[in-house]
C-alpha cells in the first residue's frame, strides 16, 4: 500500500531538549489516522515536521512519495495543515485573506470555499482578528479544504467549535476524506472523535511511539475483566507480565489484561474464580492504560496526595 507519510529514524531536539527520538512512522494513503498522546509527547513537532515547517535532526522523511528536503514547494500544494491557536495574519480580512490564498494553490476551489465560509457563518467583510478562536480555526479549515489537499493534517482542529459545529466538522472531513481519498491525520486531546473517525491509531509518549495499530487491533489488545476469585490472587497470576492493572471492589475484582482475552479468562477459572466476565473499555480507557504502563499515572495530582 502506498504511504502517504512515512518517516524513519527521525529525531528532533529543541535547545538540547529532544522532542521526538527515533520515529518510525508510516501512514496509509486514504486513511483517517487518529494521533493521541499526553501533553508535550510530540505530536504537534510531528505533523509540523510532515509538512516541511521543521526539519528533522536524524532521519528521513517522505509524504506521497517525495523525499522531503530544503525545498517542499510541490508538497505545500498538495498537503494542508490547520492547528487551533496556529498564528493568523491578523490584519486582513477574511476576503483579503481567501484571495490571497486563491493565488497559492493551484486545485483552489473557491466556489467551495465560498460555501464553507456560509456554511462555518464566517463574514468575508471581518477582520480576522475580531474572530472568535473557534472562527479563525474554521476559517483555516475551509481554506485547507478548498484548495483540495491529498493529506490534511489536523491539530485540535475543533478547540473552540460548539457541539453542533463540530459534529458538522468531523462528518464534512469524514465525507471528505471518502470522496476525494485524502489522508487525514488528526491529533487532538478529545479522544472520543479519534474513536468516532480513525481507522488506525498512534499513541505517541515522550517523544516516541508506544503503539500503532488500526483502531480495532487496538482494542482487541487490551481488555477488562469483572473476576470474582477468592483474594488475594494465585501468585503465578500476580506476577504475570499480562495483567496490567488490578483493582478490588469489595469481593469483584477489576482486572486489565493484555494480549489475547480467552486465555487470561481461562487462567482465571482454572484459579478457582466463580465468576469471570468482559467489560467494554473505550478507547480513553485503552489509552490511560497504555500510559501508566509506560510510568504516567500523574499520581501527585490528587487532593489526598497534595
Amino acid at each position: 500500500m502506498t504511504q502517504a507519510i512515512s518517516m524513519r529514524g527521525v529525531t528532533k531536539s529543541f535547545r538540547g531538549q529532544q522532542a521526538l527520538v527515533g520515529i518510525d512512522w508510516s501512514v496509509p494513503t486514504g486513511c483517517i489516522y487518529g494521533l493521541i498522546g499526553a501533553n508535550g509527547s510530540g505530536k504537534t513537532t510531528l505533523l509540523r515536521l510532515a509538512l516541511g515547517l521543521l526539519w528533522p535532526d536524524q532521519g528521513e522523511i517522505s509524504v506521497l512519495g517525495q523525499t522531503l528536503g530544503n525545498e517542499n514547494a510541490e508538497v505545500r500544494q498538495i498537503v494542508q495543515y490547520v492547528a487551533s491557536g496556529r498564528p493568523f495574519a491578523v490584519g486582513f480580512r477574511v476576503k483579503e485573506w481567501i484571495r490571497y490564498a486563491s493565488l497559492l494553490y493551484a486545485e483552489w476551489d473557491g466556489s467551495l470555499c465560498n460555501k464553507l465560509l456560509v456554511a462555518l457563518e464566517i463574514n468575508p467583510q471581518q477582520h480576522i482578528s475580531d474572530l472568535s478562536s473557534g472562527l479563525q480555526t474554521s476559517l483555516q479549515l475551509a481554506v485547507a479544504i478548498a484548495a483540495h489537499p491529498r493529506v490534511l493534517l489536523l491539530d485540535e482542529p475543533t478547540n473552540g467549535l460548539d457541539v453542533v459545529v463540530k459534529r458538522q466538522v468531523l462528518q464534512f472531513i469524514i465525507d471528505m476524506a471518502a470522496k476525494w481519498d485524502t489522508t487525514i491525520v488528526m491529533a487532538t486531546h478529545t479522544i472520543e472523535d479519534i474513536e468516532r473517525m480513525a481507522d488506525t491509531v498512534g499513541i505517541l509518549y515522550r517523544g516516541r511511539f508506544i503503539f500503532q495499530s488500526e483502531l480495532d487491533a487496538i482494542k482487541a489488545h487490551i481488555h477488562r475483566l469483572r473476576v470474582v476469585i477468592p483474594q488475594p490472587l494465585p501468585q503465578f497470576l500476580q506476577h504475570d507480565p499480562r495483567i496490567l492493572q488490578v483493582h478490588h471492589q469489595g469481593h469483584i475484582t477489576q482486572v486489565t489484561v493484555e494480549g489475547r482475552l480467552e486465555p487470561m479468562a481461562a487462567a482465571f477459572r482454572d484459579a478457582g474464580a466463580v465468576l469471570v466476565e468482559p467489560v467494554d473499555m473505550d478507547l480513553t480507557e485503552i489509552f490511560r492504560v497504555f500510559l501508566e504502563k509506560e510510568g504516567y499515572s500523574r499520581e501527585a495530582l490528587r487532593w489526598d496526595a497534595l
